[in-house]
């Protein structure tokens, strides 16, 4: 079919849609007509199409079939709305699974996987990227000129590993382009240690438990095969397609992706995030949390506007309790993307299945087809709220004054070392103790009031008040220059224990921690770590009170000065929270991990001594976060709720609008109910 090729308009407003999945209804027309009938009744001007559609469209290698989808494609653009078409490199066909055995991903014991899931295509295959590379062809060959195209939605989550012999060979490579001769592998990965020295490339494993280095290589390995897979799939789409953008949906905090690495190669950046619903007391802390990631989009984006294209309008079926969203909740985690930065949100999804592993999995349109469903009506009233909010759309969240480096390298080599501490996250954030302690620092500067910009190791932080560095672990001798000259020409640096103990083929450094010539900047000696049973608390005295878990350093003052001792334990009184001047600036090191009243203690302090400005000057009730980001009509403040609980805010003299009622205003005390949220003029 050949179509006029019409201009995709610029953004107008925050993109509104969902997941659809009409190659599952083929023998049911109306439901096309039906659908889209809906979707303009519910707001949606986008969705996501043929994610898992790759046999439909393809029954038979090489046989193409696009009927179905040309009817979606046209329908879309008659109804004024846009496709964010998707390639189906996500699940593979059984005749191309089947056929191809080698396609099918090897487990760390050997065995072949059978055909079947989803995700799990073996990243080094040949055949797998020439059939990917093959129907990304025909499809942008076919759309190119479609004026529904607004986007192309590459993949889907990528994610796992594979260790067949084809994997294992390229990993060897690899290494040969990373080290260049055994010898420097070898002094590298220590492998002298248990006598592992390597004397020939061929005898790499993909998988040695026993070796730290080997283990930290692979997950960068394997991290570099997926940004090399989706790179291939996007280059018919941009030699084909150059005006229409490419992006991959991310997993937030997915322990196996460094998207600081797959942000360099999309043009936008999209993450998939599902909180679930929580109705416990601290409930609030898990949408803290949500914050987080969205802070990561955020930092990855640049500030710029990023996409949410996966969440869920009300349960999920896979999170063993599968509790229905309380009324409230639903709108909130939406507009908490939003006041993060998000000019896209888009359910998983639109209209529930009626077989497969999801077809209990919430939706926008439930099984009865109709729009009487709450969640139905839920989703409509979010879709005209978000209409509303146009003047956001091309809008960038303010700069923060502090910043946070999250790394996944740090992140990798603390979980592939043996010791100091195993810890598995809770709830529904995947998590460790890297990523527990970011989320303890985060957490503490939300509810001082502080806002935070979420960076790499290779960001530039030169133009911030206080740069955070929570269990920076692998710390490089060129970042650690770096962050010696931002402290000298007067910026404030906070790090915690693990700070510093690796370089980056995760062996120790020598001199005693922190590394990466840090000891001079902090004024300490890192000695020893006490790793403490989950019920054992260390007491804190001094400036700053509380307690700490998990893990404590024993450390020794070397120019520092000592704010908070240890309590308890045989090395009561050593000192737990320094500071030392160095240069023109500060550096602070807290040498355990602090609970929270400990924690917001010390962000309370910081805010003082650093000048800082809060989000909002005001006493904030636990559970209650202000977030604000600029539109083209100023600054839009969004006050949330995120606690079961009704919170009262006390504004004081403090007055303001509501952005969508500019006659209402809230000052004195005003009532927020549980999950409530409120859209401001600033």
């Amino acid at each position: 079919m050949d179509y006029v090729k019409t201009a995709i308009p610029r953004q107008e407003r925050l993109f509104y849609g969902a997941d659809y999945n009409p190659d599952q209804w083929q023998a049911c027309p109306d439901v096309l007509e039906r659908d889209i009938e809906l979707m303009k009744e519910a707001g949606v001007t986008s969705a996501s199409v043929g994610i898992f559609s790759w046999t439909s469209l393809e029954p038979e290698e090489g046989i193409y079939e696009f009927a179905w989808l040309d009817r979606v494609m046209d329908r879309f653009a008659e109804a004024g709305m846009f496709v964010f078409l998707a390639t189906p490199s996500g699940s593979k066909p059984m005749w191309l699974s089947e056929k191809y055995p080698e396609v099918r991903r090897v487990d760390k014991a050997g065995k072949r996987e059978p055909s079947g899931w989803r995700h799990n295509h073996c990243l080094s295959s040949p055949v797998y990227r020439e059939k990917a590379r093959a129907i990304n062809t025909r499809l942008a060959q076919r759309y190119q000129k479609h004026p529904a195209l607004a986007l192309w939605h590459v993949s889907n989550e990528y994610s796992g590993e594979c260790h067949c012999q084809s994997c294992r060979a390229a990993f060897q490579a690899w290494l040969k382009a990373r080290y260049g001769t055994l010898d420097a592998l070898n002094e590298a990965w220590w492998s002298a240690f248990w006598n592992h020295t390597f004397t020939d490339w061929s005898q790499i494993q993909t998988n040695d438990l026993s070796m730290d280095g080997l283990q930290l290589d692979w997950l960068r390995f394997v991290n570099d095969q997926h940004v090399s897979f989706m790179r291939e799939e996007m280059v018919p789409l941009r030699e084909l397609t150059p005006d229409i953008p490419c992006t991959t949906n991310f997993m937030g905090t997915h322990e196996g992706t460094n998207y600081w690495q797959w942000a360099e190669h999309v043009d936008q950046i999209a993450n998939d995030l599902y909180p679930l619903p929580d109705d416990r007391a601290n409930t609030w802390q898990h949408a803290i949390r949500a914050d987080f990631i969205h802070s990561l989009m955020r930092g990855m984006s640049g500030g710029k506007p990023w996409m949410l294209l996966e969440c869920s309008p009300s349960s999920v079926n896979w999170g063993g309790i599968n509790k229905l969203k309380r009324p409230g909740a639903h709108r909130q985690e939406v507009l908490q993307a939003v006041a993060n930065g998000a000019s896209t949100v888009h359910y998983f999804q639109w209209r529930k299945g009626r077989g497969g592993f999801e077809k209990y999995h919430g939706a926008v349109v439930d099984h009865d087809g109709s729009n009487r469903t709450r969640v139905f009506q839920d989703c409509a009233a979010i879709g005209a709220e978000l209409a509303s909010l146009r003047s956001l759309v091309q809008g960038d969240c303010p700069v923060a004054e502090v910043a946070m480096i999250y790394d996944w390298e740090s992140r990798w080599a603390l979980n592939t070392s043996c010791g100091p501490k195993e810890l598995a996250g809770t709830g529904p954030f995947p998590s460790d103790l890297y990523t527990e302690t970011c989320f303890d620092h985060y957490e503490a500067l939300t509810r001082c009031g502080i806002a935070v910009d979420l960076l790499s190791t290779r960001s530039d932080f030169s133009g911030y008040k206080v740069l955070v560095l929570p269990a920076l672990y692998l710390l490089s001798e060129e970042l650690g220059e770096r962050i010696r000259a931002f402290v000298q020409s007067g910026g404030q640096v906070v790090a915690t224990c693990l700070t510093a103990y690796v370089e980056s083929s995760n062996k120790c450094y020598l001199g005693g921690f922190p590394g990466a010539s840090l000891r001079a900047v902090f004024g300490i000696w890192n000695e020893e770590l006490d790793n403490l049973p989950a019920d054992t608390r260390v007491e804190v005295r001094g400036a700053v009170e509380g307690s700490a878990k998990d893990v404590v350093e024993r450390i020794h003052l070397d120019g520092a000065v000592s704010l908070a001792q240890a309590g308890s334990e045989f090395y009561a009184g050593e000192a737990l929270i320094t500071e030392n001047d160095y240069g023109n600036g500060v550096a602070s090191y807290l040498a355990a991990r602090f609970e929270m009243p400990a924690l917001l203690a010390f962000y309370r302090r910081l805010l003082e001594k650093a000048s800082l400005c809060r989000s909002i000057d005001l006493d904030l009730p636990e559970g209650v976060v202000f977030r604000c980001r600029d539109s083209s009509e100023g600054r839009v403040g969004f006050l949330f709720n995120y606690s079961n609980q009704s919170r009262e805010v006390e504004f004081g003299k403090l007055a303001m609008a509501a952005y969508l009622d500019p006659q209402t205003t809230y000052s004195g005390t005003i009532e927020l109910a549980p999950y409530e949220s409120r859209i401001l003029r600033v």
